[in-house]
């Protein structure tokens, strides 16, 4: 693993990184395990915000469930649930899922909580018509999470903890962590350790659809190995088969259901994954990527962003969707 070593001692020492814990599997082998930290202890059991890889463990797991159970389908539309707008009644849950609901990334603070914000997010205007183009979209999660409440007839992390979390056996993964664990910290004031770092999930109070999740690698690597296992014990293969399939290969960008499609179009993967490999990023740092049919996967949690905010003064994303795809690529010239 010299040339992961290598890469991500090069962005600890420039300053990109600050905390960062790797693993790299196939099926049920780890083949190699790789932890930095420049003041602190990191493991197998360190905590880290997930930030949008919430989407694919909590919200997008959850609405497979519930299709399972008969309490929605992918082709329900949204008004089944909440009142909409007439511009609105073509939207779909697999429009929520796929990023294809035509609203991309607004802030949603101000008067908005928890009860009216399915409301205040289809009223917001859309910017492409539904259907048409993905633009990555938290509102449309924050909106799925909302029926997935609806339907479970319970708060998310309520559903989360019953319908995933005891199932999979994940022992530490939780929304609103206890701050006294072994935490690693995505915002840039100390105190701010254990608060989720997105700020459309902090203003609901932590818990959301978007965002929220805090996890480690232990816990993360169960969750994949439900992956590599086509949805098994929690999600009917036959469900799971229909969400990694490429439902925008016409559009900007590959999509499956809930999950980022790997394809020729993609970076942040390098030359590791194949075309048809399923994941997610988040946007402190983390990913997860899995190739279903070799069984492959690879699991970075880092603090890189908060990091260059401390670096530069600002933010900057490039550096850190950079360092992932020399990441993996550094990966896969060890597995050569």
């Amino acid at each position: 693993m010299k040339n992961t070593e290598f890469c991500i001692d090069k962005y600890m020492t420039d300053g990109h990184l600050s905390n960062i814990a790797i693993r790299v599997g196939k099926g049920d082998r780890v083949l190699f395990d790789l932890y930095r930290s420049k003041d602190k202890e990191i493991d197998e059991t360190t905590l880290f915000d997930m930030a949008s890889v919430t989407k694919i463990i909590v919200t997008t797991t959850l609405s497979f469930i519930a299709k399972d159970k008969g309490l929605l389908s992918f082709d329900t539309p949204v008004s089944a649930f909440f009142p909409v707008p007439e511009d609105k009644k073509e939207m779909t849950v697999k429009n929520l899922l796929t990023h294809t609901m035509g609203i991309g990334h607004k802030w949603l603070m101000g008067e908005n909580n928890n009860d009216n914000i399915a409301k205040y997010i289809l009223s917001i205007p859309s910017d492409k018509p539904i259907g048409t183009e993905v633009m990555y979209s938290c509102p449309g999660y924050i909106l799925l999470g909302k029926i997935v409440e609806k339907v479970f007839g319970k708060r998310l992390d309520e559903a989360f903890y019953e319908l995933v979390k005891k199932p999979l056996e994940l022992n530490d993964t939780s929304f609103l962590p206890d701050k006294e664990k072994n935490l690693v910290n995505s915002n840039v004031k100390d105190e701010k350790k254990g608060i989720v770092n997105d700020m459309n999930c902090r203003h609901l109070g932590g818990v959301a659809g978007n965002a929220g999740l805090f996890s480690d690698i232990t816990d993360v690597t169960k969750y994949v190995k439900m992956l590599l296992d086509y949805g098994a014990p929690i999600i009917k293969r036959e469900t799971f088969c229909e969400a990694i399939k490429n439902y925008t290969k016409e559009m900007s960008a590959s999509r499956g259901l809930g999950f980022l499609y790997v394809d020729e179009r993609y970076n942040q993967t390098g030359k590791l994954f194949p075309t048809g490999s399923i994941g997610h990023c988040g946007h402190t740092g983390q990913s997860v990527f899995v190739d279903i049919k070799g069984g492959l996967y690879v699991i970075i949690l880092s603090d890189a962003t908060i990091s260059t905010v401390k670096k530069y003064g600002y933010e900057d994303y490039s550096t850190v969707m950079k360092m992932r795809e020399d990441i993996h690529n550094a990966i896969k010239a060890d597995i050569d």
